[in-house]
């Protein structure tokens, strides 16, 4: 059995006004709890940050990561940035005509890193090993990120969101339903037939805060997620997904979803598949 994660964190891009803060730490404190309290080896964890994070270092490094998988392999995805949506070229969404994308670093409008690559390379896992997702980004929502001004005080929170400047142009407002979530249900916590388990950073009609917490910049989702993993390590997903819902509540709109197969949920976070 292999225990193997790959964290992406992107704060610095190279479109102009797009930056984010918090991004890089989340994957350093991420590492830091995988390798403190699930059994992570630091040679064992991958980073991606800033400009090392391009769309073909990460698109490499995903497929890498799920086709090297073996039989009880326990393997960690993590990804911090922004996240956005551009129209639909194979129309298999119906609803919004949107495809979901992560941005990398080198985003590019055009060539964009989008949810059916994504569903199609979780889809070949080995179905004997674990994969599990954090998405601390935003997937859809409302509200775009407001650009800070040079010289103006650095804002609390600010939107993991992208705009695509095409449909700004337009004037069009979209806010898509990632389908690699297939979500129909209300609530927080969906039974679906996905490969991975995955915890997303807010539901569809939301944005995932990119926030000053503690003296320092994080993701809302991924400082609260690795609080509850060091206040309760043996936890199971849907414990540490609870906690996490508790630690936002008060200060944070987003609520996060835990997506994935039912019988996963009350397994040990970060566990072999039983």
């Amino acid at each position: 059995m292999a225990k193997r994660a790959l964290l992406i964190g992107v704060n610095e891009y190279a479109i102009p006004g797009a930056n984010l803060r918090g991004c890089v730490n989340d994957v350093h404190t991420i590492a830091g709890a995988l390798t403190d309290l699930y059994g992570f080896a630091p040679a064992d964890i991958t980073m991606l940050v800033d400009e090392d994070a391009t769309k073909a270092a990460m698109t490499h490094s995903i497929a890498e990561l799920v086709d090297t998988a073996g039989p009880g392999d326990v393997l960690y995805f993590h990804y911090s940035g922004h996240g956005s949506n551009v129209p639909d070229t194979n129309g298999d969404e119906v609803t919004d005509h949107r495809d979901e994308i992560l941005c990398p670093h080198d985003l590019d409008w055009n060539d964009p890193l989008t949810d059916d690559w994504l569903r199609s390379t979780f889809d070949r896992l080995n179905p004997a090993a674990s994969l599990t997702v954090v998405m601390d980004c935003c997937h859809s929502g409302s509200n775009t990120r407001e650009p800070h001004l040079p010289g103006a005080p650095e804002p609390e929170v600010v939107s993991r969101f992208l705009p695509n400047p095409d449909d700004e142009q337009a004037g069009g407002e979209f806010t898509g339903t990632p389908k690699r979530r297939r979500r129909r249900s209300s609530g927080n916590v969906h039974d679906v037939g996905i490969t991975e388990t995955l915890i997303s950073g807010c539901r569809d009609d939301q944005t995932s805060a990119d926030a000053h917490i503690d003296g320092s910049f994080s993701g809302a989702l991924t400082y609260y997620l690795v609080r509850a993993m060091r206040d309760e390590p043996g936890a199971t997903y849907r414990r540490l997904h609870e906690k996490t819902l508790a630690g936002l509540h008060n200060a944070y709109e987003q609520v996060p979803q835990l997506e994935g197969r039912a019988a996963r949920f009350d397994q040990v976070f970060l566990s072999p598949l039983a």
